[in-house]
């Protein structure tokens, strides 16, 4: 029998949902990939900054983090922004961790935010979650694969330069050299995403 591969499933939260923690610790199963799951509580005072340094956020296969993360008044930065928004910075640092970004506002297809779980439906939030939530998960874990199996392939391939081929390579693995981004980059990109609204 050969030994799964191993995904870390890491949901952020300043407010932690109770269905999506249950259904992510719980429920959730992958037959294929050993997904082991964490939970982070964002503290707003702490900034955004304390996520990329985060060694839980840098060792992430696969973030779910909620819309208005970064939205309430304790937050600790020039303006305030969104899940989605932070998605983009993390990718900028953080280029092959695959994030979803979860909303009690709804489904915006235009941001692929994944609509929580509203009770009083006819199905239950394990029901909601996996008829929801599941594929996402299962799609992101593909395409971390399909960067691991990539990587592989540059590993081996002599044509390309050491240096980058490592670069990549520790990216994929949460290993990252962010000093030629700054906390004042950061912000210039916050300021570039709001005034795009």
């Amino acid at each position: 029998m050969s030994i799964k591969e191993k995904i870390n499933l890491v949901y952020i939260d300043d407010d932690r949902d109770e269905a999506i923690s249950a259904y992510l610790e719980e429920d959730y199963q992958s037959d294929n990939y050993d997904v082991e799951y964490q939970e982070i509580e964002f503290e707003g005072d702490k900034g955004y900054e304390s996520l990329l340094d985060s060694p839980e956020v840098a060792s992430a296969n696969v973030i779910l983090i909620d819309s208005r993360l970064f939205e309430n008044d304790s937050i600790k930065c020039k303006g305030k922004f969104s899940g989605e928004e932070f998605r983009m910075i993390l990718r900028k640092v953080f280029p092959f961790i695959e994030v979803l970004v979860i909303s009690q506002n709804g489904e915006n297809k235009d941001f692929e935010i994944i609509p929580k779980y509203r009770s009083g439906s006819s199905e239950t939030s394990k029901e909601y979650y996996e008829r929801v939530l599941k594929n996402k998960i299962d799609e992101s874990i593909k395409r971390v694969i399909t960067f691991r199996n990539i990587s592989k392939k540059l590993e081996n391939n002599k044509g390309i330069e050491k240096f980058l081929v490592e670069k990549a390579v520790d990216s994929l693995n949460g290993i990252n050299d962010y000093e030629d981004l700054s906390k004042e980059d950061i912000d210039k990109l916050i300021d570039a995403f709001q005034n795009m609204e």
